[in-house]
């Protein structure tokens, strides 16, 4: 579906509308950030920044799109015709794609008059948070992998099309190294895998015709599918087939039973036949913690197709990401509500060896500073990088995570501190909106 601008909550709408009505253009920020990991998550990984460029690029109202809007006779014409000129005119600051990043801690901020800052919200929101969501599963299936392949095999119960497609590609950006989703493979340029289902050997009279038809077919990308009906069995028919056709056997791919031990009992019979080269696939209900107990059990596999449980990240199916406003018309803000702590005014990250602080955007202090400046005057103000870039870069900052903080039993809070003109901010503003929180009563109570 063609992107618009109508992809978002009808509250963005009545609050741009309401603004405008009461004169308020004052330049605003607005930062995403996550006040808590989720409980299971000790980081998370940044994602989707791509889309988001996209979409601000392409911010416009079209015909049809503001008819729409005349239909619910919610707003005046003189909006309706605003709109049609509406264009995003401000500023963009974001870490890259691919960095690992925790609580409390900016990934983007939006700079723009309030009305344009607001209307990017949920939009935001959606993009960034699919994508670093999947991100940060796949960085810990790729974490326990032990130098194992990965294959994303998740598109048939991904939630949709749009969610296939940034699953496949979030997989490849943290450490995964391939896809069966052959339309991510056209348009990120991903390598794609895939063989057989059950239902193509059970088509055949024998398991032993249905793996000379395979073969026959793609000799050279010769891994078959060996637990339709008895693993082991299946294993010395692939050997038997493969050798009388003359055919180099790459691989083996097991989907159910007891993988640990059949495992072991499929590599002695390759093994026993010579067919050291040839690789064990497992697939089946895998995710970080199947993978890590398969290979704590010293099961002799090669490579794992992961699907469901990947693709929708079961067992933590949310970010609570939020994007509030910091700054309004030059002064920094921020909300006392119970629980929904926040720090005011614009912020920057600092990453320094174990640790991250996170100080007032014109701080200078010791570290590399993790936001950048992406978009200026509604245009992008670099090129973001290609896919195999933001892997690369995942692959160097993952590197450098504490071994600790990669643990998925273990809950591990990483270092995050905050600077100390951000924490005496902080306090001044309590104290200035607790006493006009405290004046206000009494005028009401006079």
């Amino acid at each position: 579906m063609k992107s618009s601008p109508l992809f978002t909550d009808l509250y963005e709408l009545t609050m741009l509308y309401a603004y405008l009505e009461n004169g308020k253009k004052e330049w605003a920020s607005f930062e995403l950030f996550v006040r808590e990991l989720p409980k299971n998550r000790n980081y998370l990984v940044f994602s989707g920044l791509n889309d988001v460029v996209e979409l601000i690029e392409n911010l416009r109202f079209s015909k049809e799109d503001v008819d729409y809007l005349y239909s619910l006779n919610l707003f005046p014409n003189w909006f309706l015709d605003f709109l049609k000129e509406f264009e995003f005119t401000g500023k963009v600051y974001s870490m890259r794609e691919g960095e690992v990043f925790f609580q409390n801690e900016p990934v983007l901020r939006v700079e723009a008059p309030i009305y344009e800052a607001q209307l990017l919200e949920t939009a935001v929101m959606n993009q960034i948070h699919i994508s670093s969501l999947i991100a940060t599963k796949a960085a810990r299936i790729f974490s326990v992998s032990r130098g194992r392949g990965l294959s994303d095999f998740s598109l048939r119960r991904t939630h949709g099309f749009d969610a296939g497609m940034k699953v496949a590609r979030n997989s490849y950006l943290a450490g995964f190294n391939s896809t069966s989703n052959v339309l991510a493979g056209k348009v990120y340029g991903m390598p794609v895998v895939g063989t057989v289902a059950h239902s193509f050997i059970m088509s055949f009279e024998s398991e032993e015709e249905a793996f000379r038809a395979f073969l026959k077919a793609f000799p050279e990308k010769a891994v078959l599918l060996i637990d339709t009906y008895d693993t082991v069995e299946g294993a010395k028919k692939a050997v038997k087939v493969s050798k009388e056709m003359g055919v180099k056997l790459r691989g083996v791919r097991l989907d159910s039973g007891n993988v640990v031990e059949l495992s072991k009992e499929v590599r002695r019979i390759l093994d026993g036949a010579g067919f050291t080269e040839t690789k064990i696939i497992v697939s089946g209900g895998l995710d970080e913690y199947r993978i890590d107990e398969i290979l704590k059990e010293g099961a002799p596999v090669d490579a794992f197709g992961v699907g469901t449980k990947f693709g929708t990240s079961a067992d933590s199916p949310y970010i609570d990401f939020v994007y509030k406003l910091v700054e309004y018309d030059g002064k920094p803000v921020m909300k006392l509500s119970p629980g929904k702590r926040m720090y005011p005014g614009r912020k920057q990250v600092f990453r320094r060896e174990g640790e991250d602080v996170v100080s007032l955007f014109d701080e200078k202090l010791k570290g590399e500073p993790l936001l950048e400046k992406v978009i200026e005057n509604g245009k992008p103000v670099k090129k973001l990088p290609e896919l195999k870039e933001s892997r690369e870069f995942f692959l160097r900052r993952f590197s450098e995570l504490p071994d600790e903080i990669k643990d998925i039993h273990r809950k591990v809070e990483y270092p995050v501190h905050v600077s100390e003109k951000l924490k005496k901010l902080y306090k001044s503003l309590e104290r200035e909106l607790e006493e006009e929180e405290i004046e206000g009563a009494e005028n009401n109570n006079n």
